[in-house]
């Protein structure tokens, strides 16, 4: 068996019927019928979609009498197998045919297009090209998505996602880890300080269509669906493939077809990741993976080492916590101030000197006043000294210790 042969990609396709009923028994036989190493995504309206294997050069992977990989079926064949029972096979195209595709798409819209990357042009002037009237705007709003980041930052931020987002950040900790809780309908990005904070953990749940889930560790972020896979079957019996190779070479397949394995690797995360529980989560039931829609979500995320509960809090949001409100730019940073270093410090990084020294003195603000009006004095002291070094300096003093003694006035009334 050649390289190339072994080699292939599984494409989405989807089946149509003309007659609009539901294609998916007889699809799923003509396809059995070839036997076809192909897998059933479920039925959406008038079309039934299915995962497929196709090497590079276009040939279908299936399995002959033996049970062994066979790759005489091309695309074309099978197309003309499924029209034959009166179903239309969306299987991609042939390269001429999708140059034709782009020649009449050119030749329709590509002045349009041209207008469209004119800076110039007016969009008064691009009427009935999906541009929306002035008067339409109602029917272009997004609907919130609830968003739960699951990471080990502290408190500052989500006072800046807070502003933003422009909408309340709800703040919960478990342990060392975090979940900043809120709704929004804008594009928008999870803050970081740097690797101290993570993985950042976003689970999107949007009122209508699928969870989606971004990971941010080491400087990538990787996309996942949990769900997309759940009702993924296989066509052909996987116990019933009497060659052991054939049988993995179909398992496997079905398990990669969402790509979230090489998504996880791809993270490096190494030990703070249990990739097996994170792939379990979403691979389909039908081959062992977890049961239940948010079942999966919980499981994905909890496979990070996100305790049960704060996961609890972030899907079904009934947990209480700190409740943080846009306040303009120069309210959040006084407040950032007056957080601190225990604020700004990863929930993983707390018990180390400078962080406990921090939260030591917070405790006793009459003592972290104390230490201000000392160092208050000594810049005064040092201003009247005849080297304009050490006056630079007792200036330099005097500025840190009255704005240390406005944060501390401002955590003693807070206390």
């Amino acid at each position: 068996m050649s390289e190339e042969q072994i080699a292939f990609h599984v494409s989405y396709a989807s089946v149509e019927s003309p007659a609009g009923d539901d294609p998916t028994a007889t699809a799923s036989d003509l396809l059995r019928s070839e036997r076809v190493l192909a897998a059933s995504r479920g039925f959406d309206g008038e079309e039934a979609v299915y995962l497929i294997p196709v090497t590079e050069s276009g040939d279908v992977v299936a399995l002959d009498a033996d049970d062994r990989l066979r790759f005489d079926l091309n695309v074309i064949a099978l197309q003309q197998i499924f029209e034959k029972a009166g179903l239309t096979l969306h299987l991609g195209e042939p390269d001429d045919a999708l140059e034709e595709v782009d020649q009449e798409l050119d030749e329709e819209f590509g002045a349009a297009f041209e207008q469209l990357d004119d800076p110039a042009a007016a969009s008064e002037d691009l009427g009935g090209f999906g541009m929306p009237d002035s008067g339409d705007d109602d029917g272009f709003a997004v609907e919130p998505v609830r968003v739960a980041e699951f990471s080990r930052r502290g408190p500052w931020g989500a006072r800046i996602t807070a502003q933003l987002t422009g909408v309340d950040v709800d703040y919960v900790e478990a342990g060392t880890w975090s979940l900043y809780r809120y709704a929004t309908g804008q594009s928008h990005g999870a803050v970081s300080s740097g690797s101290a904070d993570e993985p950042i953990i976003e689970v999107n749940l949007p009122q209508h269509g699928e969870v989606w889930v971004e990971v941010t560790a080491g400087g990538c972020t990787g996309m996942f669906w949990p769900n997309i896979q759940r009702f993924t079957e296989p066509v052909l019996d996987l116990e019933a493939i009497a060659v052991p190779e054939s049988a993995e070479v179909y398992r496997r397949m079905l398990l990669e077809a969402d790509g979230a394995g090489d998504e996880l690797r791809g993270l490096r995360l190494g030990d703070a990741l249990d990739i097996e529980a994170a792939t379990r989560a979403c691979a389909p039931e039908a081959l062992g993976g977890t049961a239940g829609e948010t079942e999966r979500i919980r499981a994905f995320v909890a496979a990070f080492g996100v305790p049960a509960t704060l996961v609890t809090a972030g899907i079904d949001g009934d947990a209480a916590g700190r409740r943080f409100s846009a306040r303009g730019w120069p309210r959040t940073v006084a407040d950032l101030a007056v957080g601190g270093i225990t604020e700004v410090t990863a929930l993983t990084r707390r018990e180390r000197p400078l962080a406990r020294a921090a939260r030591f003195l917070r405790e006793r603000p009459t003592l972290g006043a104390a230490i201000g009006v000392a160092e208050l004095t000594a810049g005064i002291a040092a201003t009247r000294t005849r080297s304009g070094a050490v006056r630079g300096l007792g200036a330099l003093m005097i500025v840190d210790a009255i704005v240390d003694l406005a944060i501390w006035v401002r955590r003693s009334r807070q206390r």
